[in-house]
């Protein structure tokens, strides 16, 4: 199969917060298993080689250590600490395989313009010994900001200012955000329903108001919310739009993570009642997209 370890750390994060909203500690203990499993692999490799395995990660399309899978996973594995602390178990493990990820992640992948989509590896040999060490990439893609909202580092810290100014800066299309620099998914012989390289996709723009809203910038949020509204196929978000046009493009719409992260974006719109949300949309947006994948 297709190697995504970002479900990894999706899974561990998932299930924590269903843990948050539920409090079920009987129902949360029949994932205990599955998620010891998860750890005993995630520890063979963080402890080897203090990262875990290549994958194709979130977009599918390059197969490296991949920035959105380590950060995930390292996301994963703290969350997993504060669920075993919750319930009682022992989490020493889960801390120290999130301590030698993350740090890893720091030293490695970030760079003058923020975090890098990826890093190769390289074995350096020096004095008669061996060292494994990693070279970043500094390639703009947008799926560094999720792991950034779910607090991979401080909101407000340089790194995360940094990355997402990098990604505005090199990635902004139309509006909203396109993947990763020179994407040409929707743009190619086997998909070619884009009139250029480089939409901007639903999601990735969403990650963006997440950030905004966690940083109390609920203006700019609410203008990325209402961007994608505007952009819907009768109010069913799609995948990406076009990049000079701004029409959905036809070939992936409706997307149910576009409708998804909507919803979650709009959970999270704390200042509701202070701007000029049309709360009835949002309503009804939820409810079309709750009936649309039913």
């Amino acid at each position: 199969g297709i190697p995504e370890y970002d479900s990894l750390g999706l899974f561990q994060i998932g299930i924590w917060n269903l843990y948050q909203e539920t409090h079920n500690k009987s129902m949360i203990e029949q994932f205990i298993s599955s998620i010891n499993r998860s750890v005993t692999w995630e520890s063979y490799y963080i402890l080897k080689n203090g990262l875990i395995p290549k994958d194709l990660s979130v977009w599918e399309d390059n197969y490296q250590y991949n920035f959105w899978t380590q950060a995930m996973d390292a996301l994963g594995l703290k969350d997993t600490a504060l669920l075993y602390s919750a319930l009682n178990l022992n989490n020493s493990l889960e801390l120290k395989l999130e301590n030698i990820l993350n740090e890893t992640i720091q030293k490695y992948f970030y760079t003058n313009d923020g975090y890098a989509e990826y890093v190769t590896p390289t074995v350096e040999f020096a004095n008669g010994k061996s060292q494994l060490v990693y070279t970043p990439m500094t390639i703009a893609d947008s799926s560094s900001l999720l792991p950034i909202d779910f607090g991979l580092v401080p909101l407000n810290s340089q790194r995360a200012i940094k990355t997402v100014n990098y990604t505005i800066t090199q990635l902004t299309r139309n509006g909203g955000l396109a993947r990763f620099t020179g994407d040409t998914y929707h743009y190619s012989n086997t998909l070619y329903d884009s009139s250029g390289p480089m939409p901007p996709w639903i999601i990735t723009t969403l990650f963006l108001a997440l950030y905004y809203e966690k940083t109390g910038q609920y203006s700019k949020a609410l203008n990325l919310m209402n961007w994608s509204i505007i952009h819907s196929q009768h109010l069913l978000l799609p995948e990406a739009v076009d990049p000079t046009y701004g029409n959905p493009l036809p070939t992936t719409s409706p997307l149910t993570w576009s409708s998804a992260m909507y919803i979650i974006v709009a959970i999270n719109y704390k200042e509701i009642q202070k701007e000029s949300i049309d709360i009835p949309l949002l309503i009804i947006i939820t409810i079309i997209v709750i009936l649309a994948y039913y």
